[in-house]
C-alpha cells in the first residue's frame, strides 16, 4: 500500500512506524508536493493534518477532499483547543475517519485505520483476481491499470489512461485485447463503480455524494456505468451484492473466461449469463 502523508513530522515519524516495511509512506513537503506524488504514485490512501502546511487549517484539507474525489483520506490530529473546532467541522462533514495524535494512534491502530479503508481492500482484491490478464500486458500498461483500479478519479477519459501508460490509444486498446481484458473504457467504469460500491456500503454515504466524490456528472452516468459492468443499480448493488460477490463478478466481466465466451458463441440464441454485460 502506498500512503501519501500531509502531516507534521513528529506524526510522520509514528506513521512510518505504524507502516512498517509493508507500506510506503510518501511524505509532502508542502500540498502542491502532495498533488506530484499523488499523480506519480500508486497512492491509495491520504492522510493529512489540520496543522500542516501554511497556512495550516481545514481549507486544504476541504480542498483536496474535492480536487481527489475518492481516493480515501484519514485525518491525523492532535487534539487541542486550535484543532477542536476543525475536527468537528470536518466530522459534520463526513470525515468520519479521524486518528487523534497520542491517544489512539498506536501503531496497531493506525495501520488498521489505513489498510481498512474503504475501497482499499476490494481493490487489492480485484487486482488478484484478474492479475493473470494484467501480467500480460507490458509493464508500464499494467501500471496504469493499477492505478487506475487504485485511484479510479486520476483518469477521467481512455486518454487519460493512454497518456498515463506512454503508448498510443490504438496500441492500448491492442494490448488489452491480446490479454483477454475488456476494452480501457470499461476498465474505467468498473474501476468506478468499484469505488462506487465500496463508498455506498459506508453509513450515510448517498447515491448523490458518491457520484460526486467519484466526479460522475449525476447519479444516472453513474448508475449507467454501474450496469454495464454488472448489470444492477448502485441501490439494488449495495442492498443485495456482498462485497467478495461483486468483485467476482467484476473481475468475469473485466477479464472474461475464454471457455465461457466460446461456449456463449456455439449458443447464440441461448440466454446471456451476464445480462447487461457489454465485453467486446
Amino acid at each position: 500500500m502506498h500512503v501519501a502523508a500531509c502531516v507534521q513530522a513528529v506524526k510522520l515519524a509514528r506513521l512510518r512506524g505504524a507502516a512498517g516495511e509493508d507500506h510506503a509512506v510518501h511524505a509532502a513537503l508542502d500540498w502542491a508536493h502532495a498533488d506530484s506524488i499523488i499523480r506519480r504514485q500508486p497512492v491509495d490512501v491520504l492522510v493529512v493534518d489540520p496543522q500542516f502546511g501554511e497556512p495550516a487549517g481545514i481549507e486544504r484539507i476541504r480542498a483536496a477532499r474535492q480536487r481527489y474525489g475518492a481516493l480515501p483520506m484519514v485525518v491525523y490530529s492532535a487534539l487541542t483547543a486550535q484543532t477542536m473546532r476543525s475536527l468537528v467541522e470536518l466530522g459534520a462533514e463526513g470525515m468520519g475517519q479521524i486518528v487523534l495524535y497520542g491517544l489512539d494512534d498506536d501503531p496497531q491502530h493506525l495501520r488498521s485505520m489505513l489498510e481498512l479503508q474503504p475501497g482499499i481492500l476490494l481493490s487489492e482484491q480485484l487486482l488478484a483476481a484478474i492479475g493473470r490478464g494484467v501480467r500480460r500486458v507490458p509493464a508500464r500498461v499494467a501500471a496504469v491499470i493499477e492505478r487506475a483500479i487504485r485511484n479510479p478519479t486520476l483518469f477521467r477519459s481512455v486518454g487519460d489512461l493512454t497518456a498515463g501508460s506512454g503508448v498510443p490509444r490504438r496500441s492500448l486498446y491492442r494490448h488489452f485485447e491480446r490479454a483477454g481484458l475488456a476494452s480501457p473504457r470499461e476498465l474505467l467504469a468498473g474501476a468506478r463503480s468499484l469505488r462506487a460500491y465500496a463508498l455506498l456500503r459506508i453509513p450515510g454515504h448517498s447515491l448523490e455524494l458518491t457520484a460526486t466524490r467519484l466526479r460522475f456528472s449525476d447519479v444516472d452516468a453513474m448508475a449507467e456505468a454501474m450496469k454495464s459492468v454488472i448489470g444492477m443499480t448502485p441501490g439494488r448493488v449495495r442492498n443485495l451484492v456482498a462485497p467478495e460477490d461483486f468483485v467476482r463478478m467484476l473481475a468475469g466481466h473485466l477479464l472474461p473466461d475464454p471457455a465461457a465466451l466460446r461456449h456463449e458463441a456455439q449458443e447464440p440464441d441461448g440466454p446471456s449469463h451476464r445480462s447487461g454485460w457489454n465485453v467486446p
